[in-house]
């Protein structure tokens, strides 16, 4: 297997798939999955996202970190809600193609253990879907660097999953994110579970157990920047199918999206949403 370089992987996905769509989903999501996919856990990630903000008490104009912000989805967000954010990320071929994607709020190439900023630099800092891609051992510096750059009274978002691992995702369980924020000084203020699309992990999980419906599914989206994906006709046609069936069991996973959130354990869901608050200096 080969091993993981998040600068290498990143920079991989944003040359070879940054222009597959108009929004430059694919990189920052599942590259191998069909545009619909993309846009539609994007849109419910937005939706989570709007969530957390609503938590958070900020006026317009705040100062907004967003770490490994890819291809600027969220920076153009915030700057298109009239906040004032700043993208970083640790590729400059995200960077390029935030870019040419019209992102105006400013970009700096930079990686999250180590944050070119002063301390208290900002009044929210967000990281989504970012804190999981980083190396085991390193995880920590990076929430202490977040920490570090947000001012006494400022906030913390994270997106991060709480179940599932990869050669290049180490999640954690919702405590576990929660006790490695606290240990940085902020309290939790609220979490909530995102993404349950329970029919389509019924139907991608009955799929995972036949091999020969292995491939062309979600697990493609899992490989490693360079391992060949080539296909026979069969699994070509096998691959569309699987997509063609998935469509709908996603469309009703989403219709059915919010009674979940409302009825299932938050532990359920694949990703956490954590709001965190830094606390005042004392005097």
């Amino acid at each position: 297997m080969n091993s993981y370089s998040p600068k290498e992987y990143w920079t991989d996905l944003a040359e070879r798939y940054s222009h597959e769509d108009g929004n430059a989903f694919a990189p920052v999501l599942h590259p191998s999955a069909p545009d619909w996919f993309n846009l539609c856990v994007h849109e419910l990630q937005e939706r989570a996202w709007r969530r957390a903000l609503s938590l958070c008490t900020l006026p317009k104009g705040a100062s907004v970190l967003d770490v490994g912000c890819g291809t600027g989805r969220w920076v153009r967000r915030y700057a298109q809600d009239g906040y004032s954010p700043v993208g970083l990320d640790g590729s400059l071929s995200m960077l390029k193609r935030a870019s040419e994607l019209r992102t105006l709020a400013p970009l700096l190439a930079a990686q999250l253990q180590s944050l070119p900023f002063r301390d208290g630099a900002f009044d929210c800092a967000q990281a989504i879907t970012v804190i999981q891609h980083i190396p085991a051992l390193e995880q920590q510096q990076a929430l202490e660097e977040l920490v570090r750059v947000i001012k006494p009274g400022g906030y913390l978002i994270l997106l991060e999953l709480i179940r599932g691992q990869a050669a290049h995702v180490v999640s954690h369980g919702s405590a576990d994110w929660i006790d490695r924020v606290r240990i940085c000084g902020p309290e939790l203020i609220s979490w909530f579970g995102q993404e349950f699309l329970l029919l389509d992990r019924i139907f991608s999980g009955a799929v995972s157990f036949s091999k020969g419906m292995l491939v062309g599914s979600h697990a493609d989206s899992l490989s490693l920047p360079g391992v060949p994906q080539t296909r026979t006709k069969k699994e070509r046609l096998t691959r569309r199918l699987y997509w063609m069936v998935r469509r709908i069991a996603v469309g009703l996973s989403t219709w059915v999206e919010p009674l979940a959130g409302e009825l299932c354990p938050a532990e359920w869901a694949t990703h956490g949403v954590f709001v965190f608050r830094k606390p005042l200096a004392r005097p």
